[in-house]
């Protein structure tokens, strides 16, 4: 019984011992679950695609005085597709032992979608950012193969990321930051819109267009 009640002693402690919760790291504080799943689809989206460095800039585009001209300040889907985005525009000039100078897979874009998104319309370059993520993010789900109450569940995460979008914009529309930092310096593309184009493609729907006359 000497011998045991050690063994016993330890096992009890372990039992009524607290569960050590999961170390949160930074990066996760940033970009939860769901929006690493953004992250992940737009960066393999990028490779598989092949973006020139020309559409990644055009995609990034900002200018002085404003944040990104096609996202939503403070947005969570546009936040991860934009860290997406400047991961592909830092990757190595070229593949590690491959003789070709090449650093991506894909041909590049189509010629409809690269006419799109270099047009000097924002609508139209929004429309062209809403399609590429839309087709990254469908593709994504599809090479997980997710069961119906996995992709159930995916989608109801990422319309809370949506709303949460939905709410930036219609924040920045009413000024709430400041006359200094309104949707013209935090959303400069959707002046005049009324959904972000990122937000619906992260849940498979098209852009909203503006309004007759509202541009």
């Amino acid at each position: 019984m000497n011998g045991l009640f050690p063994i016993l002693l330890c096992l009890f402690a372990l039992a009524f011992a607290p569960v050590r919760a999961h170390a949160e790291s930074p990066a996760e504080k940033l970009l939860d679950e769901t929006t690493q799943f953004i992250f992940f689809s737009v960066l393999e989206g990028l490779y598989e695609t092949g973006l020139s460095e020309g559409d990644v800039a055009q995609i990034l585009m900002k200018k002085e005085g404003q944040t990104y001209f096609h996202f939503i300040y403070a947005c969570p889907v546009c936040n991860a597709t934009v860290c997406a985005l400047q991961a592909y525009q830092a990757r190595p000039d070229r593949f590690y032992g491959v003789k070709l100078t090449i650093s991506t897979f894909g041909l590049g874009l189509d010629k409809q979608s690269k006419e799109m998104l270099h047009d000097e319309d924002p609508v139209q370059r929004l429309q062209a950012i809403n399609e590429l993520v839309n087709r990254w993010m469908a593709a994504r789900m599809k090479k997980l193969r997710l069961t119906d109450e996995e992709r159930s569940s995916l989608l109801v995460k990422l319309e809370e990321k949506r709303k949460e979008g939905m709410r930036a914009l219609e924040s920045f529309q009413r000024k709430e930051h400041g006359p200094n930092f309104g949707v013209a310096e935090a959303a400069p593309a959707y002046v005049g819109l009324e959904e972000c184009a990122v937000c619906n493609a992260a849940v498979g729907k098209p852009m909203k267009m503006p309004k007759q006359g509202a541009r």
